[in-house]
């Protein structure tokens, strides 16, 4: 989690800058790259309840591993914007299977050791991810200001491939062949409501997490003038600051539930946004940055074992609608983001991220009354 978290956050908020500023493109355009991961929505799904069948979701891994350190290796030798927006759809579009299958292989670790403090134990796990957020951003811009963006985006190459590196070591449990036949048939999606429901939340709430990483850099680069490597330190203080909040809030999750915590998150999203939307000084978005660490801490570190909660028996497509979300909102926050800056421009355009947390948490609100009411005709007890 941790080489990935680096990987990705070391060149990802570098491709607007470098579609701009390298290859030429319009700024009203570049924030259309994250349409690319369209197709990870339908591979997520796929690879999600491929990994419910398979003895063991490694090979997973690894492939994906491999595939997106290639991607970049093709970004890095770029000479034009189409070249890069072909490449996101081709590669980049295995991201969610990555990061579900490894939350995947943390539930099967929990399931047979029977952990009792599973939001607590997602949560730290997930940190590993923030850390390696907290180095990349000042990692990347910092070689990119130095030797270029296209060396730069080599970094994310080789630390891809350093993920091979410690799952040579990464001995699961495999699935025994009993459990698959006490399991269930593949579950059809339409046949668990709350689970699409939270799916279609999460899409519209990190959507604005589309936006943000996409056109930050420009408010903060060209709006306020800041330099390449203060941007770099700007880019890191949400995930050093996930670092703090992410352990603590599973700890919450445990003691509270989950779903509280996870409507607290939006708001404090909700929040963040609309200080992105006003910003006129420097502290407006480094504030703006720690409210938004705080609701990625409670999103990326419980919406994937609520997830789990709404659907047990199947795991890997649990983590996979997760992720699929998270592809679909960066497509959503791609379209948005272009017709945001196009009408209202920066930094106004976060003004509809905003107002998509405080809408999020209120359908999120109606769904978790869904599921504890369907809990109790089931004779369960509540689960978050």
């Amino acid at each position: 989690m941790f080489l990935a978290g680096m990987a990705v956050s070391s060149s990802g908020p570098l491709i607007t800058l470098f579609l701009t500023k390298e290859l030429g493109a319009d700024t009203s355009v570049v924030g259309l790259f994250y349409l690319t991961s369209i197709a990870g929505l339908f591979i997520n799904l796929y690879t999600g309840q491929l990994s419910d069948r398979l003895s063991s979701r490694i090979p997973l891994i690894k492939g994906s591993a491999i595939w997106l350190s290639i991607g970049w290796a093709f970004i890095s030798l770029s000479q034009n914007s189409i070249t890069v927006f072909i490449v996101g759809v081709v590669f980049f579009s295995l991201m969610g299977t990555l990061n579900a299958q490894t939350f995947g292989v943390v539930r099967d670790v929990m399931n047979v050791e029977k952990e009792a403090h599973e939001a607590t134990l997602t949560s730290i796990i997930r940190t590993a991810y923030s850390f390696g957020w907290m180095l990349g951003p000042a990692i990347g811009p910092l070689i990119a200001s130095i030797a270029g963006y296209r060396i730069a985006f080599l970094i994310a190459v080789a630390l891809f491939l350093a993920i091979l590196i410690p799952l040579r070591n990464i001995h699961v449990p495999e699935k025994k062949e009993m459990a698959f036949k006490k399991e269930k048939k593949p579950l059809k999606l339409k046949t668990n409501r709350p689970l699409i429901f939270f799916g279609v939340i999460c899409m519209l709430v990190l959507s604005g997490e589309a936006a943000r990483i996409a056109y930050l850099p420009l408010l903060a680069v060209d709006h306020l003038q800041i330099s390449l490597f203060q941007f770099g330190l700007l880019m890191s203080i949400a995930p050093f600051t996930e670092l703090f909040i992410m352990p603590l809030s599973g700890i919450l999750a445990d003691k509270f539930g989950v779903h509280k915590v996870l409507f607290t998150g939006f708001l404090l999203g909700a929040i963040g946004f609309f200080l992105f939307a006003n910003s006129t000084h420097l502290w407006q978005v480094v504030l703006g940055q720690i409210m938004n660490a705080c609701f990625i801490s409670t999103i990326f570190g419980l919406a994937v074992t609520y997830a789990h909660q709404l659907s047990p028996n199947n795991i890997g497509l649990a983590s996979s609608v997760f992720f699929s979300a998270e592809s679909a909102a960066f497509v959503l926050g791609s379209l948005m983001g272009s017709y945001g800056v196009h009408s209202i421009g920066l930094p106004f355009m976060f003004f509809i991220p905003a107002v998509l947390c405080v809408v999020s948490s209120i359908l999120f609100i109606i769904n978790d009354f869904t599921k504890a009411r369907k809990e109790r005709k089931l004779g369960l007890g509540p689960n978050t």
